[in-house]
């Protein structure tokens, strides 16, 4: 039967959480801005959740806590996931690999950057030309990646090219590389937002890395990153819905205390009816992306909804935030109100993980009947 229901046990969950983010994550949310990483906090909020249990973990519970988490501080959402997201990442790993980075990633006191982006292949990963040429027992790379988030990370998730005769996805393999490895550079972006999250380019210059760092199937890169990806946008928007309704919730309170003309603001239908039609919209959107969580707890396919999450979600919640930082008046301009801030770190959400234009042709191709089927 059709329910909408959390659990008990997931509703005590979240208040606690919620009680955790507000009183302890957002008053320094702010300090992420002049581009701090919030480990200690990400360890605090890690420690909150507890032990996951691998097996019985509920991916739904893990959207808890990227909503709750991102009404705190948005930039601590993606690593207090360890728990959850981490065993998921990097599934396909050797046994060996999981056991040297999955406890500090789990813990947070460990992160891992993505490469994948490159100058002249964003979306379009049959376009990568970084190369992993195999010599013996050890591979070498040489290429660039762009777009990293996490550029502060432990260890690089990185896709190369391992078979050069081809040029779609088919020749692509992934490898978890430590920092430290010889021949990697790095040149951080100046960001507008999401500045707690250090995100730039990483160069790779002959780096040898043993064979036993290549995560899965030699050539099966793509399908293993892009089953990722369906789950992550439903992670992505809720962290979205988060600011987005603790935004709102500030402005609920600002418009109930401000008065103008002897009256409340809340009683003039020109101020509380964007509230309203916020409030509509991010019931919406919250029960799309803990459908993408529920199917994937179930072991469903979860691509047509990730893709309507991502596409619509974010540019929604952008939208909802600047209608409260107009209703603040010129003090919701000011960084004094955490909203400019949320703004700009929620924008920046609609281009990572695929731009919604990407998000709309995955959908496409499924409605018309062309998806591409690796």
């Amino acid at each position: 039967m059709l329910s909408f229901d959390f659990s008990p046990e997931e509703d005590a969950f979240r208040e606690n959480l919620r009680k955790f983010s507000l009183e302890e994550l957002l008053p320094h949310y702010a300090e992420g801005d002049s581009g701090i990483y919030p480990r200690d906090r990400i360890i605090r909020v890690i420690n909150l959740i507890g032990e996951v249990d691998d097996e019985s973990a509920s991916f739904v519970t893990a959207g808890i806590v990227a909503e709750e988490v991102g009404r705190g501080d948005f930039n601590c959402v993606l690593p207090s996931l360890g728990p959850f997201l981490f065993r998921e990442f990097i599934a396909q790993a050797s046994p060996e690999l999981k056991a040297r980075w999955l406890p500090g990633l789990q813990s947070g006191h460990q992160m891992i950057g993505l490469g994948l982006t490159e100058p002249d292949a964003g979306s379009d990963m049959g376009s990568i030309r970084t190369s992993a040429v195999k010599v013996g027992d050890e591979y070498v790379l040489n290429g660039e990646k762009n777009s990293v988030s996490f550029l502060n990370a432990d260890v690089f998730y990185i896709f190369a090219r391992t078979d050069p005769k081809t040029t779609d996805w088919s020749g692509l393999s992934a490898f978890l590389i430590p920092r430290e490895t010889p021949g990697l550079r790095f040149h951080a972006y100046d960001d507008m937002g999401c500045r707690a999250v250090p995100r730039g380019e990483v160069f790779l210059d002959d780096v040898r890395i043993p064979a036993a760092m290549l995560v899965g199937t030699k050539g099966r890169a793509f399908p293993m990153i892009r089953e990722f990806f369906d789950m992550n946008r439903a992670f992505i928007s809720l962290k979205c819905i988060g600011a987005a309704q603790q935004t709102v919730d500030e402005t609920i309170e600002h418009l109930k205390n401000r008065k103008q003309f002897g009256k409340s603001l809340s009683t003039f239908q020109g101020t509380a009816f964007p509230i309203a039609e916020a409030e509509t919209l991010l019931e919406a959107a919250r029960w799309l992306a803990y459908k993408v969580l529920w199917l994937k707890d179930r072991g469903r396919r979860c691509d047509r909804e990730g893709a309507m999450a991502k596409w619509w979600i974010p540019k929604t919640c952008a939208e909802i935030i600047h209608e409260c930082l107009l209703l603040h008046g010129h003090y919701g301009y000011t960084k004094d109100l955490p909203i400019e801030q949320r703004l700009r770190d929620v924008i920046g959400w609609q281009i990572g993980d695929g731009p919604p234009q990407i998000q709309k042709l995955i959908l496409a191709r499924r409605l018309f009947g062309r998806e591409f089927s690796p």
